[in-house]
């Protein structure tokens, strides 16, 4: 299933990027994390009171300061993704997150605690972003860009990762997410 699973989601990410094909060679890395988050979205089910086709906008946001990354996701803006029209936005802080329903989380900074609950996929290439409540981490694993999920915080969220994405990931924390001076 794995074998026949990959090249579909690869086949799907450069479908949604192709029009990228054009920008600088730096940003190929960044090209591929929009891919990878576009997908991320697709394998996702949120809570029926967010779900995206019923705002008709799928809220994909952004925490940091990255222009290559920016402009990759800016560039999903428009496009259909689960029934509904991606809408990009730049956030500063947690609070801001609040009707996001995936947020790529671009430099360290961000309290992630403010978010426990909330359904609203947390996506980064932040080094431990999953061990630190993150939901899915973009890692460099042989070579190749993967990932890696913490089951336990989605779920919290409400959010429901699909199985053909779990069997993707590199490795996945299925244990729920622990609270700050919680045993």
């Amino acid at each position: 299933m794995r074998a026949v699973l990959f090249p579909l989601v690869t086949a799907l990410a450069v479908a949604v990027l192709a029009p990228l094909r054009s920008a600088q060679a730096g940003s190929d890395e960044a090209m591929v994390q929009a891919a990878f988050v576009a997908n991320f979205a697709r394998f996702t089910q949120w809570p029926a009171a967010v779900l995206p086709q019923r705002q008709g906008v799928m809220q994909l946001c952004q925490y940091g300061q990255r222009e290559d990354l920016e402009q990759a996701l800016r560039a999903l803006q428009g496009r259909p993704l689960q029934g509904a029209s991606v809408q990009w936005r730049q956030i500063q802080r947690a609070e801001e997150a609040r009707g996001c329903h995936l947020l790529f989380v671009s430099e360290p900074g961000l309290a992630l605690v403010a978010l426990t609950g909330q359904p609203v996929l947390t996506v980064s290439d932040q080094p431990g972003f999953v061990q630190r409540g993150g939901m899915i981490g973009l890692l460099r694993h042989g070579g190749r860009l993967r990932f890696e999920i913490h089951l336990g915080a989605a779920s919290q969220a409400g959010l429901k990762l699909s199985s053909d994405l779990l069997s993707l990931a590199v490795g996945v924390i299925e244990a729920p997410l622990r609270r700050e001076g919680a045993p």
